[in-house]
């Protein structure tokens, strides 16, 4: 029975280290082998015309950002003046701190759509959609700092015919303020490598919502309560267009500090996460095997992380229970846990870290289970992060 009940312990843990530890050696695997030969000249590809000029059009939408919003948009206008044609369109969901009033100074030079109320973020890319006048959309948070050559390197990756949508790449510029933006850092430099080894094995699976782009050919209106940068990402891969990672479109964000905004943020976006995945599993279902394999590697298994845990904790107590006895088995439990109180009490690296993991697993678990109740998240709020954005 002890016997057993290791190898079901051992299965579970394997399940929670596959998307963080397995999967990126897989794909690094995969590379390797030349498993998808998908690293063309995106500048020029044979028997394909190069357009001569690729103009973007940039969408924002912003919820009470008046701390930040006119940094935003003039840091717009300087790429505009860089890049030269470019569409700048922003949608402000019901603020009341007067992030309208404030981007209200620059109707003459953007595009401005005000809702008096609030309905989400897929409500607001849905009415700019239906203004976007260029041959790629662009899509970006209100909070972030876009480096200048952004889109100039990204223009090339869309002279490939096959490239429906290119993510940025995300730099979170404060990750020594706290532990929760420390953890955030170091999740989110593992998630870069994940997406650099997908990109060049095939398809990234899902872009982050802080910068990506995509063909406005391509754009499919975003249902209510999902998330909009995931839907429309893979909406772009199930109509058959990869999805890449370009390492030289950077964009830069401070990191939440809160954990207990971070910890709601969380929720939120797992919820969000996991309708997305509702609604459009029957069309990713019809993908390669490889790339189903990439999505539930990446998405299903992540979502799933905190129940793998637990089931990896309860069999392990199991199976002590069954080799030394039950009475034994919480002993050692407890002193184990008191051990581990006593080492986050004196700050031990990284437990903290550690900790703050396993909060946000949490958090990403309740989101699952929200999703699964008929939760339906539209709106948003701002993270509370430090005022500067990026070094």
């Amino acid at each position: 029975m002890a016997e057993i009940l290791v190898v079901w312990t051992v299965l579970f843990c394997l399940l929670c280290l596959h998307p963080f530890v397995i999967y990126p050696w897989t794909l690094e695997l995969a590379r390797r082998w030349n498993r998808s030969p998908l690293r063309p000249s995106y500048a020029e590809k044979a028997g394909r015309a190069r357009p001569e000029e690729l103009t973007f059009a940039i969408c924002l939408c912003a919820y009470n950002e008046a701390a930040i919003i006119e940094q935003t948009i003039e840091s717009l206008l300087k790429l505009r003046r860089r890049t030269g044609k470019l569409q700048i369109l922003l949608y402000v969901d019901g603020a009341t701190d007067g992030t309208a009033e404030i981007a209200g100074r620059y109707a003459g030079e953007i595009e401005l759509i005000v809702s008096p109320e609030r309905h989400g973020k897929s409500h607001g890319l849905n009415r700019l959609a239906q203004r976007v006048r260029a041959p790629v959309m662009v899509l970006a948070d209100a909070n972030v700092r876009i480096a200048e050559d952004a889109l100039v390197n990204m223009e090339k990756y869309f002279h490939d015919e096959d490239v429906g949508c290119v993510c940025g790449h995300l730099v979170y510029s404060n990750d020594d303020e706290s532990v929760t933006a420390q953890t955030g850092s170091l999740y989110w430099r593992l998630e870069e490598k994940i997406k650099r080894l997908e990109s060049e094995t095939g398809s990234v699976m899902g872009a982050d919502g802080s910068l990506y782009a995509m063909r406005s050919e391509l754009y499919h209106p975003i249902p209510e309560g999902v998330a909009d940068d995931m839907y429309l990402s893979l909406a772009v891969l199930c109509d058959g267009y990869r999805v890449i990672r370009a390492e030289d479109v950077r964009v830069f964000e401070a990191a939440g500090v809160n954990p207990k905004d971070e910890f709601r943020r969380k929720i939120r976006i797992a919820c969000q996460a996991f309708s997305t995945h509702r609604a459009l599993w029957s069309q990713l279902r019809q993908l390669d095997g490889f790339s189903i394999y990439k999505y539930i590697s990446h998405k299903l298994l992540r979502w799933f992380t905190v129940f793998t845990l637990a089931a990896t904790a309860l069999t392990a107590f199991a199976a002590l229970a069954v080799a030394v006895g039950f009475g034994w088995a919480v002993v050692l439990s407890a002193m184990a846990l008191g051990l581990l109180w006593l080492a986050l009490r004196l700050h031990v690296r990284p437990l903290p870290m550690a900790l703050d993991m396993l909060r946000s697993f949490a958090a990403t678990g309740i989101g699952v289970v929200h999703s699964l109740r008929g939760a339906n998240v539209r709106t948003w709020e701002p993270a509370r992060a430090p005022a500067r954005q990026g070094r």
